[in-house]
């Protein structure tokens, strides 16, 4: 399978995330305002550091990761996002997931790169599930899982946190 070099829409572009990418992805994962429904996901600067090295890594070993999302008009990075294998609830599925700066919040562009992350999943690892695996409290993102079409399929404990788990039908 050939990556494509990016991935467009109207308003953003996406590519695979890169080690160029170091400085805005610590800021973000490691920065408060950026978690207000799941805090325990925060990390500190050398934890992502650690978490991109993870993500990174995906990338070369299973052809399939997260991407670095920019507006397509100006180029700033609002976030990062996307799809990788996970394993949950017992199976081998694709997480969809995405974090984005606080600016970028309540202008569509979670849905509109999780509508294209779907696409690409659906098109290139047909036989593997997606799901969304969420905070209890983080009510956008529910709403971007069902608006995606996703039902809700688990409700769960981990680590001693609500969880939801959404998954594609």
């Amino acid at each position: 399978m050939v990556e494509p070099a990016e991935i467009r829409t109207d308003r953003l572009v996406m590519r695979r995330l890169r080690t160029a990418d170091t400085d805005a992805f610590v800021a973000l994962h490691s920065a408060p305002e950026a978690h207000p429904h799941d805090g325990w996901s925060r990390r500190t600067p050398e934890q992502a550091l650690e978490l991109l090295d993870w993500f990174l890594d995906d990338w070369s070993t299973d052809g399939i990761g997260y991407w670095t999302i920019r507006l397509a008009d100006t180029g700033e990075v609002i976030g990062f996002g996307g799809v990788r294998h996970a394993w949950e609830v017992g199976e081998h599925v694709l997480n969809l997931a995405y974090r984005l700066w606080p600016s970028a919040w309540g202008n569509g562009y979670a849905l509109e790169m999780a509508r294209e992350a779907l696409r690409w999943a659906h098109q290139h690892r047909p036989e593997r599930p997606v799901v969304i695996v969420t905070d209890t409290g983080n009510a956008p993102s529910a709403r971007v899982a069902e608006k995606l079409g996703f039902t809700l399929h688990l409700e769960r404990h981990r680590d001693g946190r609500p969880e939801l788990v959404f998954r594609s039908t």
